[in-house]
């Protein structure tokens, strides 16, 4: 049976399950591909968000008009995650005038930012999202096919919930370390909806808040750069939502949007499946994964006012074949 998910361009039809996917696609491309919005898409689930969810969730989602940045300070993290390089930031004053410019230097996903479809492909297919190939990234068959151009032209707007797993641990008494790998479960996720009063719709923004980002703030106002340095490794240790069949199922069948968290990778690193769920999420699915977004300040203001639900933008960088962007996001409660 399909889901109860009308498709959006598709008169009459409903969007599949993911076993209906399993049993349906032929052997040569992933068992779990989603590539089902037509051979020439680029954006992925955020065809979800067309113009009538949007104007629904803009009209319907404000009741305070309070606006929450999930834009970490651009110099953090001092030692960006997978041994990537850190910000080279520089202000340059005119010799002959009152004026200054800057210089920014960094990689996309050393912040708070979302990974492309050309970031992270699916390992034993050697395949991107809706079978895109390395040859088209930079290969003899290059081109622009997936790039961060298309989610930018196509912008992200939509209805995001927030569920705080760090207010939730503390206040189950659940003892956990960020910094070590802790995995989330589905059951938990469920849990944290129930309490704060969640209810999933089509095409919702799931963002999840660890507290990663919270300890790293309160060890670097310590000056505690000893035990941050670990967070740069090629392989950092993390807390994040658990890789696992029921995971997988749910990740799928909720039809979320995008997905994002306060944490290096959104899901627990290192993964402890054979498969990761970026394989599943950007290269199967087309869901983008933001990662280090900063949930701190939407998680007070959710808990202020009791409401989980807000509206969510984030207006991606026009860069042509681009693998990554920066978020820039902004939630309005």
């Amino acid at each position: 049976m399909p889901t109860q998910f009308p498709h959006p361009s598709k008169e009459g039809e409903f969007l599949p399950t993911l076993q209906e996917l399993i049993d349906s696609n032929p052997k040569s491309v992933p068992k779990e591909a989603a590539w089902i919005w037509g051979d020439d898409d680029e954006v992925g689930r955020l065809n979800l968000l067309s113009p009538e969810l949007v104007k629904n969730v803009v009209q319907s989602e404000p009741n305070f008009g309070l606006v929450s940045s999930l834009n970490w300070d651009i110099t953090l993290p001092l030692h960006p995650p997978f041994g990537r390089p850190a910000l080279k930031y520089d202000i340059q004053a005119n010799p002959n005038a009152l004026i200054h410019d800057d210089t920014v230097i960094m990689n996309t996903q050393s912040g708070s930012q979302f990974d492309g479809f050309r970031h992270f492909g699916h390992i034993s297919f050697q395949v991107m999202y809706n079978g895109l190939t390395r040859d088209e990234i930079i290969g003899p068959n290059k081109s622009l096919r997936c790039g961060m151009q298309a989610c930018s032209k196509h912008g992200v707007v939509g209805r995001g919930v927030l569920l705080d797993f760090a207010r939730y641990a503390e206040e189950k008494g659940i003892k956990y370390d960020p910094f070590k790998r802790y995995g989330i479960s589905l059951e938990q996720l469920k849990d944290i909806a129930a309490f704060e009063g969640v209810e999933f719709r089509f095409g919702d923004i799931l963002l999840i808040r660890t507290g990663w980002m919270k300890k790293y703030n309160e060890l670097l106002a310590e000056d505690n750069i000893a035990e941050l340095e670990q967070t740069g490794a090629a392989t950092p240790i993390a807390i994040g939502i658990d890789q696992g069949d029921d995971m997988k199922y749910w990740l799928h069948d909720q039809y979320f949007s995008v997905v994002g968290g306060d944490q290096p990778a959104f899901e627990a690193w290192p993964a402890r499946t054979e498969e990761c769920l970026h394989e599943y999420l950007l290269a199967c699915w087309g869901v983008l994964i933001g990662e280090t977004l900063d949930l701190e300040d939407l998680a007070k203001k959710c808990e202020a006012t009791g409401k989980y639900s807000f509206v969510f933008m984030s207006a991606p960088f026009n860069s042509p074949g681009g693998v990554a962007t920066f978020a820039n996001a902004l939630c309005v409660l």
